[in-house]
């Protein structure tokens, strides 16, 4: 006996192109695309998105990078792993995953609705021809055994058996799909809305602009040298940081990278006259200078002339730790004073005040589709599971006569159909 091919089954162009569209494996690859560059993103050192035109921050980011990544620096760099949100292929993975997972939950909506209305239990869907055979159990019998096996079993017909997980494969299904598309809906909302401000340097009293109308300033430091206290516009919301800390306000995510001792520097003469103090030949003397002390500049030399008097400070390894100070005679160099920096210091006939004013370098990251993407993740973790416990799987098994065909669609179902078509056999053989 012949039996025929159902159209279905036929060399169909759109059906072929729909299902290289939805299937696993094209999904597969996309979401293994975007985790790999979300992992990257994670572990390496991300080039700034300012790039060479902020060379300060570009060639920190360098030298961490090649630091970390030694011989791979290259390889890495080359792939995009250092700088994944603007590498095309990262950018056209994650573009093209929404309209695929869409496609896909489009179709477990419609199946639910199918099986809501009770509608196509007997037709084919995506299911294929697994096996065509004399030998195998009666219907009623292979009903039994699938619903023993918790599957929801429709008998449309006398001559046709369909057995599936739904509703809640479907469901589970449903909620894998919608939450890849929120997921990547929110990144790619990041890459377009988003943005972020590394190593940016921040002083008491000065105002640091960032972007779309925020700006942040310090506060003067009232004695604990290991937290600052920043004041976020708009808004004027204070923020109170220690090093390493990070916080999320007013949309934005702030991280304070490095706190750095400073000082309001005044000095007066015995009667009282403020004497002018010069940080640089390229700056004009002052009689209120403020200095700051980095990780990059360690060490402040500043002069007052009319005192004849060099000042050098000199920041110890830890925030918490006073600062040092050492006063030169000039022209002759010879070292007056070598102490820790006090609020009022008196060196010969000059009384100098250090009032406490630090600064810090932070990271500012703007991400409007953080709480999108995150709910997304949520979601696809949650359907995942769910699918582990409720794959998607369908079976469609018609009798024509003595032959019996097998039509499956899922994971394992194959083996399945196997199990179901053999197991009769090996009771009664024949």
């Amino acid at each position: 006996m012949t039996i025929l091919a159902d159209p279905i089954e036929g060399r169909d162009a759109w059906r072929a192109l729909w299902r290289s569209l939805t299937g696993d494996a094209l999904l597969i690859a996309l979401c293994a695309i975007v985790a790999a560059g979300l992992i990257a993103m994670a572990v390496l050192p991300q080039q700034p998105s300012a790039g060479t035109s902020d060379p300060v921050a570009y060639s920190r980011w360098e030298a961490e990078a090649k630091r970390r990544e030694d011989a791979l620096y290259e390889p890495l760099n080359s792939l995009g792993f250092n700088n994944v949100a603007q590498a095309i292929w990262w950018r056209l993975a994650l573009a093209a995953l929404i309209p695929v997972a869409g496609l896909r939950l489009a179709d477990r909506l419609v199946r639910l609705a199918d099986v809501r209305r009770g509608v196509r239990d007997g037709e084919l869907r995506d299911e294929r021809r697994m096996r065509v055979t004399l030998h195998a159990p009666p219907l009623d019998e292979l009903a039994d055994r699938l619903r023993a096996r918790r599957y929801r079993v429709v008998r449309p017909g006398d001559d046709v058996l369909v057995a599936d997980r739904a509703p809640w494969a479907e469901l589970a299904s449903a909620m894998l799909h919608l939450g890849l598309v929120l997921a990547a809906a929110g990144l790619s909302f990041n890459l377009v809305a988003g943005w972020e401000a590394t190593n940016k340097m921040v002083v008491a009293g000065a105002s640091t602009p960032l972007r779309d109308g925020y700006a942040i300033t310090l506060a003067d430091a009232d004695g604990d040298l290991a937290r600052v206290t920043a004041v976020l516009q708009p808004g004027d919301i204070p923020l109170t940081l220690g090093e390493g800390g990070r916080a999320r306000i007013a949309g934005l995510d702030i991280a304070l990278r490095q706190i750095m001792p400073g000082y309001r520097l005044s000095a007066t003469t015995p009667d009282a006259k403020p004497l002018l103090i010069r940080a640089s030949n390229f700056v004009s003397p002052t009689t209120e200078l403020l200095v700051t002390l980095s990780a990059d500049e360690p060490e402040r030399y500043i002069a007052v002339p009319e005192a004849r008097l060099a000042l050098a400070l000199t920041a110890s390894g830890s925030a918490g730790q006073p600062v040092r100070l050492r006063a030169f005679a000039m022209p002759s160099g010879s070292v007056i004073t070598d102490t820790v920096v006090q609020p009022a210091l008196a060196i010969g006939d000059v009384e100098f005040r250090f009032k406490p004013a630090q600064g810090a370098t932070i990271d500012a990251r703007y991400a409007p589709g953080d709480v999108l993407w995150q709910l997304g993740l949520a979601m696809t973790l949650l359907g995942a599971l769910g699918g582990l416990i409720y794959p998607m799987r369908r079976f469609l098994i018609r009798r024509h006569g003595e032959w019996t065909e097998f039509y499956a669609s899922g994971r394992n179902s194959r083996r399945e159909v196997v199990h179901l078509a053999e197991s009769h056999l090996e009771v009664s053989p024949s």
